[in-house]
């Protein structure tokens, strides 16, 4: 038997049979209860099972009691854009998870584009409208939004110029955008 709570990887030994029957995340193989996925070692003493609660499990776990997530915009396409959620809060996560973001879930406001509102390399605050594969993000709320942007055209950062747009300080782009708590305020705070 292992130690509880050790990371194990898929194929590895975690019990006999005669000890623990096979759990979630786990099969037995000739009399030996093996890891069916990478994730960390849980023993059901109660029910004698060999448990292995994977990674995305357990990151499921932190998602549904977040009020927020912070995600990097990678890719959009016409009513949607592809968003890898970097963090949880204030926590930053050791890999990325992907999630997509619907127009729908944008704005009140009609958007012609979805461009009108985010653009690729934005960083946007958000909030999970679905724990389930794949994950749905919405940025309506007022707080959410985009929180950190570089300008289009010379890739400066950008400053909240007013409640919609933002303003390159190096060549003086202004972009409009979905904004949230926007972290870089006018003079560059």
């Amino acid at each position: 038997m292992r130690v509880q709570g050790e990371l194990t990887l898929p194929g590895e030994e975690l019990a006999v049979i005669e000890e623990f029957i096979a759990g979630d995340g786990t099969y037995e193989q000739n009399g030996i209860v093996r890891a069916a996925v990478v994730g960390k070692i849980f023993y059901d003493m109660l029910n004698r099972k060999s448990n292995v609660l994977g990674f995305k499990k357990i990151i499921l776990q932190h998602l549904k009691k977040a009020k927020y997530v912070i995600g990097i915009v990678n890719s959009i396409k016409e009513d949607s854009a592809l968003v890898s959620i970097v963090g949880i809060e204030e926590k930053s996560l050791a890999s990325s998870i992907s999630a997509y973001l619907h127009i729908s879930q944008i704005s009140n406001k009609k958007l012609n584009s979805i461009t009108d509102a985010i653009k690729i390399g934005d960083v946007i605050k958000a909030k999970l409208l679905s724990y389930t594969f794949p994950l749905a993000l919405t940025i309506k709320m007022k707080d959410l939004g985009v929180v950190y942007a570089r300008c289009s055209r010379c890739g400066y950062l950008l400053i909240k110029q007013d409640e919609n747009n933002l303003k390159c300080q190096r060549c003086g782009n202004i972009e409009q955008r979905k904004i949230g708590s926007y972290m870089v305020k006018k003079g560059g705070n």
